[in-house]
């Protein structure tokens, strides 16, 4: 945050901390925007702004969807032990992928917008359940927004992970770069970010801050950067290797991070240069990418692979008495024994002293942890209350 902000412009960010509905937000950071000089140095603060904008707008256009009466059929009930939502431009291949991986009888047709609403599918991997949902292209062949974009949009934010579709025959280094703009709309990241900055907004107390990594910004710096957005009192939590700029976007974007597959389909018809410039460009930020013919039915086993590796599951037996469960709790890599405690009952949760593991997250089987211990695959997990 330029350290030169015009008084005004710091007022107008304060409304928004304050503001409550998506309308009130936008006035405020259009206002604010006005009042900020365009030079180098607030390029990143006004670029910011300007993505949050747009990102609310997103928000209130669903809003008023839900609004006008009319049933929803955007809203798919989850099911499974994850859900992927599958998105990609008009007649990348979505439906054919959705039939070769799941149960499901979509649609497949050569004219575009052939899937009016989500379609869910479920796919068996591994003894996982992952619920496969096709969105309705967001998208038209010529890369533009269709009618289907905001609650597609909407539907894949909510979603455990993503699978971002690109048409082998119809610039798929385009497609993609479309796709994570309109992502980042929406405040959607596919790229693994360095760091993870929660700020949580308090009654009292100033600023506390807490860093489990490393912080390249001085107490009085981050201070200085929330007071100027009218946020006086909050504890900030920081993971990672973070920068001054980290909690500046945290503040304002409120930006999630979401696991993605990348997957071009009509391998056969797609230029061996542009293949090698996007596994060169995904491979550098750690984005699964694997290619595919849906038609001709190849690739489809390391597709199945890549889901599943993007997800991150894992198994975990509950122990009672020396009796173990027949069927597991599937949950994410990293779980602690609290948080699979909070998953069974919250009472239980609140009245654990201990648990005893066995498995490969302990070196002694049955050794005693506490509730911070994290779980790992096929894991036995008996608690004690």
């Amino acid at each position: 945050m330029p350290a030169n902000l015009p008084a005004e412009a710091q007022k107008a960010l304060a409304k928004y901390q304050a503001a409550r509905t998506p309308r009130e937000k936008i006035r405020a950071l259009e206002e604010a925007l006005s009042l900020i000089p365009a030079h180098k140095g607030t390029e990143k603060l006004r670029g910011r702004l300007r993505r949050r904008i747009a990102e609310l707008r997103r928000e209130e256009e669903r809003r008023a969807a839900a609004r006008s009466g009319r049933r929803d059929h955007f809203t798919v009930p989850r099911e499974g032990h994850a859900q992927v939502a599958i998105i990609g431009a008009a007649n990348s291949g979505k439906s054919s992928i959705l039939r070769a991986l799941t149960n499901a009888k979509p649609l497949i047709a050569s004219y575009p917008f052939s899937t009016p609403k989500p379609t869910p599918g479920m796919l068996l991997h591994q003894g996982y359940e992952i619920q496969l949902v096709e969105v309705p292209a967001i998208l038209t062949e010529d890369l533009e927004e269709t009618q289907f974009t905001g609650r597609g949009l909407g539907l894949a934010k909510n979603a455990d992970a993503l699978m971002i579709v690109l048409d082998g025959a119809n610039r798929p280094l385009t497609q993609l770069s479309r796709i994570i703009e309109l992502l980042d709309e929406v405040g959607v990241s596919i790229k693994p970010r360095r760091a993870e900055v929660r700020v949580e907004k308090k009654d009292s107390g100033g600023i506390r801050l807490v860093v489990f990594g490393n912080l390249k910004a001085g107490y009085g710096e981050i201070e200085e950067l929330l007071r100027s957005i009218g946020i006086r009192n909050a504890v900030v939590k920081v993971y990672g290797d973070a920068e001054l700029d980290d909690i500046e976007e945290a503040v304002l974007r409120e930006v999630m991070v979401k696991k993605a597959v990348i997957v071009l389909n009509k391998a056969d018809l797609a230029d061996p240069e542009t293949v090698k410039t996007l596994e060169r460009f995904l491979g550098e930020h750690g984005i699964p990418f694997t290619v595919v013919s849906a038609e001709k039915m190849t690739g489809l086993e390391s597709l199945r692979d890549r889901i599943l590796e993007s997800l991150q599951l894992i198994r975990v037996y509950t122990q009672k008495n020396g009796v173990v469960a027949n069927e597991p709790i599937v949950v994410r890599k990293g779980t602690t024994v609290r948080e699979l405690a909070e998953i069974i009952h919250r009472e239980i949760a609140e009245k654990m002293r201990y648990a005893r593991v066995w498995g490969r997250s302990v070196k002694l089987q049955g050794q005693q942890v506490g509730p911070d211990h994290r779980l790992e695959d096929g894991d036995i997990v008996e608690i004690h209350t």
